[in-house]
């Protein structure tokens, strides 16, 4: 299997940097940039007091940045007085000062000298913020400079400004543009939940009409949820199964092929996503009714700012934390696809074996690859055995390393996508 170190990263590097046109700010010459890469991807294999590292690396002078800033963003420069030579020991010491969410620690090289440590740049966490909130869109709040994320061990990603670019972890190469939550497949599974809130939020007993809302935004909210249960359960680095399950519109709460030792009693709290979701939208519409907007689509949607917003996007966080303790303990958290809660600690007990599984090449899964499952854990193929067992499930199975695979079945074949994007 062929393996990517940074040599090679150096060079993709370059090749995508290039496809996304003219840059205010270069790349370093091809000596020094592959120093970087090369010490960081050492640095992130250090450890910190028992602690992995994780930080962020900015790679341009501290004099460029101001006109490679996009209009509206600002960054806190605090140069160091003399600056410090580049090396995976400095990057260890330097770390847990350098907030993830928050700093970056600055890195130059002037032409083809040694690149240099030149100080800390505080970004806020705004930029993070528009992940979390599932409206990153355009509005880019870090310079269009080379920015090298650290996240864990041997897992580097390289990003121009807020464009996630090329990605290493354990050895391969992802480019950070695989997004199954984008496929046309996905969407269609839950097209019935936002059907039900669409005719919640449009009437308005005894009052005006509301401002419609589009399918797109009930979406983008809905997706957002499970992006960030996702990257909780991700970031607690235990690994868990989330679990996603046809509604039962009789209200038995028995899913089919999964004993749950935790089951949540038939109460509003069970029901705190979809709440929120749509908590969110009805006060997208009472801005939009402010500003005398008659439809609230995705642009309107991505600009809002409102305190009442960001709280709700918060609570989102907090309850995607909850999921990620959950997950920790053995077995699943299932949920259905009204976003309810059924419980965790779900044991599988479908026992029909699956012996091979079709991985896929593209989003749609139009082009797949067959691959035995011998090789695979235990918490895989129990899902495996599950999907095959009700296709209508879907569940995505998060490993210690970080790796997501969503699995789905259609035609009796168990398909599985590898879910590879900054963010989630």
């Amino acid at each position: 299997m062929a393996r990517a170190y940074p040599p090679d990263v150096s060079t993709r590097l370059e090749s995508r940097w290039r496809e996304g046109g003219p840059s205010a700010l270069r790349l370093p010459a091809a000596r020094a940039l592959h120093d970087i890469l090369e010490t960081a991807y050492h640095a992130s294999l250090l450890r910190e007091e028992s602690r992995s590292l994780r930080f962020r690396l900015l790679v341009a002078a501290p004099s460029e940045l101001q006109a490679a800033m996009p209009a509206g963003a600002q960054l806190q420069v605090l140069e160091f007085d003399p600056s410090r030579r580049l090396s995976d020991g400095e990057l260890r010491r330097l770390a847990p000062a350098a907030d993830f969410e928050r700093t970056l620690i600055g890195i130059h090289a002037e032409g083809g000298g040694a690149p240099y440590i030149w100080g800390l740049a505080s970004s806020g966490r705004r930029w993070i913020r528009r992940l979390q909130s599932g409206r990153e869109g355009d509005d880019a709040s870090l310079p269009d400079a080379l920015v090298v994320h650290v996240l864990s061990p041997g897992h580097v990603l390289m990003a121009r400004g807020s464009t996630a670019l090329v990605e290493l972890q354990g050895g391969r190469f992802r480019e950070s543009d695989h997004d199954v939550f984008r496929s046309v497949w996905m969407p269609r599974l839950f097209a019935p939940l936002r059907a039900e809130v669409v005719r919640q939020t449009d009437a308005r007993p005894g009052g005006p009409m509301r401002p419609t809302v589009s399918d797109d935004v009930v979406r983008a909210v809905a997706q957002h949820m499970l992006r960030r249960a996702l990257s909780a359960i991700r970031g607690a680095r235990h690994g868990g199964t989330l679990l996603i399950v046809p509604p039962d519109d009789a209200g038995n709460l028995v899913v089919p092929g999964v004993t749950l030792k935790y089951r949540f009693a038939d109460q509003d709290t069970r029901r705190r996503f979809r709440q929120l979701i749509l908590s969110i939208v009805a006060t997208l519409q009472d801005e939009a009714e402010r500003r005398g907007v008659t439809h609230v689509d995705w642009a309107f949607y991505r600009e809002r700012e409102e305190d009442e917003l960001r709280t709700l996007e918060e609570a989102v966080l907090e309850l995607a934390q909850l999921m990620a303790s959950l997950a920790t303990v053995d077995g699943v958290v299932v949920m259905n696809r009204r976003f309810e809660l059924l419980g965790f600690g779900g044991e599988i007990t479908i026992a029909e074996p699956v012996l091979q599984i079709h991985r896929a090449v593209d989003l749609e899964a139009t082009e797949t690859v067959a691959a035995m499952v011998d090789g695979e854990g235990t918490r895989h193929r129990s899902v495996y055995r599950l999907c095959q067992a009700f296709p209508d499930s879907l569940a995505f199975v998060v490993s210690q390393d970080g790796g997501i695979t969503v699995v789905h079945a259609r035609a009796r074949r168990v398909l599985c996508w590898e879910q590879r994007t900054f963010g989630l």
